[in-house]
């Protein structure tokens, strides 16, 4: 078995690979990326997605981006982990730790103070393996889904317009100044963020909304839609999530509710990734207009990965959610380390 670069003619085959990896715990899940299985790691400035292999057969993949964001106070570069799978038959074969040697022996390389990697709290075979190489819990981070099912009134329609290029400098600043004092925050320039955007497959300014009332910007939020980069196949779900969908469909005779998710559905959802604002209650207004834009849309969910101290939880109130707890593991690659005392900060294009 080797490790090299993923190319761009593995593209079919990786797919292939996803579909015989299903992942999650309360809901299981089959992801592809579809139609390039690169987009999502094209998030990243800098990234690297490597194969293991046994000559023209792919035995799993994982993937690296690296970005620089605060950490303790000053700037410094990290590297995440993502997008790692093996092939069933071959788990328990040492595949995982080569091609997580790699993602993190080129993290190190490219100077990056720590490492870090999201789990879901559930999965706990994933957790037990990513503290057994060496990584320490850093913090219980919430990922709220909220549930799009019916129109939600609000009186600023017409003050909600999308992004512009002009609106750059002032959306970068707004950002920084919602988000300058948590861990890991990428400080961002209207030039930065330009790129950012343009670099992201499925992304542009229309995934922006501002909320504008007398020349002032007072919020904004950004968005992905990850039908454009993925497909998300509902394989079962836990009794948990049964029995929450009997009451639902009991609840409907009376109310408009969300629907049942069950096996062989397609999950549409879309990502809060960037946002600023003044006063949480302008993004709760930003987000219910969003929820009626992608009600039109047939998207199932709005998620956000939030803090526990992230004052976008306050703005969801009005919203059914479900909430799914994600750990942060971290591995310090140098002396730089996270100040434990600080809020985190997670871009949904994380995700």
């Amino acid at each position: 078995m080797d490790i090299r670069e993923a190319v761009p003619e593995d593209n079919d085959a990786l797919q292939a690979l996803q579909a015989k990896c299903p992942q999650g715990t309360d809901l299981v899940a089959t992801v592809i990326n579809t139609p390039d299985f690169f987009a999502r790691a094209k998030a990243y400035e800098k990234y690297k997605v490597y194969v293991a292999h046994e000559g023209n057969r792919i035995l799993g993949s994982t993937a690296c981006g690296l970005k620089d964001v605060i950490v303790n106070g000053n700037v410094k570069r990290v590297g995440y982990g993502f997008q790692a799978f093996v092939a069933p038959e071959s788990r328990r074969t040492g595949v995982a730790s080569q091609l997580h040697q790699h993602r993190e022996d080129y993290a190190a390389q490219q100077g990056a103070s720590l490492f870090y990697t999201l789990v879901i709290e559930k999965n706990t075979p994933a957790m037990r393996y990513i503290e057994r190489r060496g990584f320490l819990l850093h913090r219980t981070i919430v990922m709220p889904g909220l549930a799009i099912y019916k129109k939600i009134h609000t009186d600023i329609e017409k003050h909600v317009r999308p992004a512009r290029p002009e609106d750059l400098d002032r959306l970068a600043a707004l950002a920084n100044q919602t988000w300058q004092n948590y861990e890991m925050y990428e400080l961002y320039t209207a030039e930065v963020l330009s790129a950012s955007i343009s670099q992201t497959p499925g992304y542009d300014l229309n995934n922006f909304l501002v909320l504008e009332e007398n020349g002032e910007i007072l919020a904004f939020l950004g968005y992905q839609d990850w039908r454009q980069v993925m497909k998300i196949t509902v394989d079962a779900t836990s009794l948990k999530m049964r029995m929450m969908g009997v009451i639902l469909k009991f609840a409907g005779i009376f109310m408009p509710m969300p629907k049942m998710i069950k096996p062989g559905d397609t999950l549409n959802q879309v990502n809060i990734t960037l946002t600023g604002f003044y006063d949480p209650a302008h993004l709760s207004l930003l987000l219910k207009h969003l929820n009626n834009q992608m009600l039109q849309r047939n998207v199932d969910f709005i998620f956000c990965i939030c803090d526990p101290k992230n004052p976008i939880l306050k703005s969801l109130k009005g919203f059914i959610r479900i909430d799914t707890a994600i750990n942060i593991y971290v591995k310090n690659l140098q002396q730089d380390k996270l100040n434990t005392d600080r809020p985190v900060f997670i871009n949904g294009l994380d995700m």
